[in-house]
């Protein structure tokens, strides 16, 4: 999962996505999902609808 959360941050980034939000992660909030941390080590950053990420 790091790997394809790295790899979406890198899409966003780029420009392919634009902004990118999660908000959740296997039917769980993305804020209180065991793998926030990986997305926040990614770069996405919490708000109240989830976990985001701005190209």
């Amino acid at each position: 999962l790091h790997a394809a959360s790295e790899a979406l941050a890198g899409a966003a980034r780029a420009g392919s996505l634009g902004t990118v939000t999660v908000e959740r992660v296997n039917g769980a909030a993305a804020l209180t999902s065991p793998f926030a941390p990986l997305l926040e080590g990614a770069g996405f950053h919490a708000t109240p609808r989830g976990l985001r990420l701005r190209a």
